[in-house]
């Protein structure tokens, strides 16, 4: 007897349950972030007259809406994505250096860039890593 009755508790529970999640639907129950548009004239600035089309690309399409997307995908964990492809793609450059400073703004602590580029050692090769250590090791420097 106890065993059906709970055997029609956890039925009834597990009913609700999903009369709950159906009705609210899975993007309501997650928190909504207001995004943050991102400004860029980078592109403009260095490029804008030798290939102004890439240069309006990197600033309006890339930053301004993708970047700019923030809503859905924080700009904290967008700074962690580009810097983990650019580290993995071996583009250890000012590129690489500016979104290991874009993160700081974002939030990604000392910390954690530290294990973010540890962890990419192993997948993405050592030699990468070192590289990418020696950027953050400035930037983390700047501004204390």
């Amino acid at each position: 007897m106890k065993a059906k009755k709970w055997l029609a508790g956890a039925l009834a529970a597990a009913t609700f349950m999903t009369m709950n999640l159906t009705t609210m639907g899975v993007a309501e129950m997650a928190e909504k972030r207001e995004a943050v548009k991102v400004v860029q004239t980078a592109g403009r600035d260095r490029l804008g007259d030798f290939a102004p089309d890439f240069a309006r690309y990197n600033d309006d399409i890339l930053f301004g809406e993708v970047w700019s997307k923030n809503d859905v995908l924080s700009l904290h964990d967008r700074s962690i994505v580009t810097v983990s492809a650019l580290v993995a793609s071996g583009v250890i450059d000012s590129s690489l250096k500016f979104h290991i400073q874009s993160a700081k703004k974002n939030g990604v602590t000392k910390d954690e860039m530290v294990e973010i580029i540890t962890q990419l050692g192993f997948y993405a090769g050592w030699p990468k890593a070192c590289a990418a250590f020696n950027m953050a090791k400035e930037v983390y420097a700047e501004g204390k």
